[in-house]
């Protein structure tokens, strides 16, 4: 019996803090932003007294900020009918999620109002702030694009590159293992990358690099028009070899991450002013990792909204060559397209796009079209070498560049010989001494040659023994 006092005792004494919370005690958790456990003893006031215009602003606000987003809405409408300023705060967050960005944008307003008429700046700034965000988020709605999306897979955080089919021709995208969450872009040849790692203020930057003789040339920060307070990740480089798609927390983002194109300058060296793109790419969470796949003719894109915290769905869908809005005013339709609600409600008629995802999977198994041909190299009988991608060591690489270098210089002197020696037929005597020394030079370089190339097969006969 005295045990089953003691478990008694320590029970309530476990569970009363939660049971007994008063509304001093609740409002101070509310203000701690500790909205879960403030949560019951608001309930349990809203119960006894359903009209008490407080009570539905906090209860209200709790139910926004864990989740329950749609439950919240009547409680805070009701504090609203009070002139309770917070709650219009709250409604405007609400709104902003539900991509209800006109009612949104009147609920911030109506927030500011309120505060000024009392007097009250603190907090204004940071109300305004959302208040210019929600107003850009209506104007990109009702620009919503008009795009299909043939599939859409839902998967971890950890591996969501897995689900981008790309073809050889789109170059590969990885994880940057220095950087956890970072991703490297490598196009088809694996000259040039793009990457994104912290800064020493710990805010990510993108950078490049090209390959030049088997090694990466030193980095080169992207000379973006950039906010130096935003993240920029995620780069991907189209065909062009100068449009760069990347994922940005600054230059007016509606939330988190949100996309953005780039190009670069050809004239000077530098990147054009980014430019946002619209929904359904871009939403109040986070977007990112746009890839366009022109061999295929599909693109890529990932986001977390509505997601769980360590899940992304990630979107295959067909780019438009121009972007072609969605031909409706009627709000719900617009907000269903701008979330992506449906993929189907996106589809053409009489069109087979399970055909096209079988073609793209097909496209990334199938053997390749034959490698553009920058010379014939023979290693052995069963070898032979097109690109310097082929090969497997990077000294044999270096050697078989250095023997091109020389070859170049052999094609040049062989040309300045043509001319010395039809001079020389022409009756220009004094052309002898200058063709003899030319020629010795030629043989010279000749023999350089023939020995660096025999080296460089060797070299990778050799490497590639080690590697069996």
């Amino acid at each position: 019996m005295r045990g089953f006092v003691i478990f008694l005792f320590v029970s309530v004494a476990f569970f009363s803090p939660l049971q007994a919370q008063t509304l001093d005690e609740a409002k101070k958790l509310y203000l701690d932003g500790k909205y879960a456990e403030a949560m019951p003893a608001f309930e349990k006031a809203i119960k006894a007294s359903p009209k008490n215009a407080s009570y539905n602003q906090w209860y209200g606000t709790c139910l926004l900020e864990t989740g329950s987003v749609d439950k919240a809405e009547s409680y805070l409408k009701l504090a609203a009918s009070k002139d309770i300023p917070e709650a219009f705060n709250a409604l405007g967050k609400l709104y902003f999620i539900q991509y209800r960005f006109e009612e949104s944008t009147d609920a911030y307003e109506e927030y500011m109002a309120l505060q000024k008429k009392k007097k009250v700046q603190d907090g204004l700034s940071k109300v305004d702030s959302l208040l210019n965000i929600s107003k850009r988020a209506e104007r990109m709605l009702s620009r919503c694009e008009n795009i299909q999306i043939i599939d859409s897979v839902i998967v971890n955080k950890k591996d969501f590159l897995s689900k981008y089919l790309m073809s050889e021709e789109a170059g590969t995208i990885k994880m940057l293992p220095e950087f956890p969450g970072t991703v490297v872009y490598e196009n088809q040849l694996k000259d040039r990358r793009y990457y994104s790692k912290p800064d020493k203020n710990n805010r990510f930057k993108m950078y490049s690099q090209t390959e030049l003789q088997g090694n990466w040339s030193d980095e080169k920060l992207l000379s973006l028009p950039f906010d130096s307070a935003a993240n920029d990740n995620y780069p991907y480089l189209l065909s062009d070899g100068v449009t760069v798609y990347f994922a940005s927390t600054g230059r007016e983002s509606i939330g988190g991450y949100d996309l953005y194109a780039t190009r670069y300058n050809m004239n000077n060296g530098n990147y054009l002013a980014p430019e946002q793109l619209g929904m359904p790419f871009n939403s109040p969470y986070n977007d990112y990792m746009l890839v366009i796949d022109e061999f295929n003719g599909v693109g890529y894109f990932a986001t977390d909204r509505f997601q769980s915290p360590d899940h992304v769905v990630i979107y295959t869908y067909i780019p438009n060559e121009e972007i072609k809005t969605i031909p409706s005013e009627n709000q719900d339709t617009l907000i269903s397209r701008a979330k992506i609600a449906s993929i189907k409600d996106t589809w053409l008629p009489h069109t087979n796009y399970q055909a096209m995802l079988q073609k793209i999977i097909s496209n990334t198994k199938k053997v390749k079209p034959e490698k553009k041909k920058d010379f014939i190299f023979v290693i052995n009988d069963n070898i032979l070498y097109y690109t310097l991608n082929d090969f497997e060591s990077s000294s044999a690489k270096q050697l078989f560049v250095q023997s091109q270098n020389l070859k170049k210089q052999m094609e040049n002197l062989e040309k300045q010989l043509d001319t010395q020696r039809q001079d020389y037929a022409k009756g220009n005597k004094s052309r002898a001494s200058l063709i003899i020394s030319n020629e010795n030079e030629w043989n010279k370089l000749y023999d350089e040659y023939d020995s660096t190339l025999m080296k460089a097969r060797n070299t990778e006969i050799k490497y590639l023994r080690q590697q069996q």
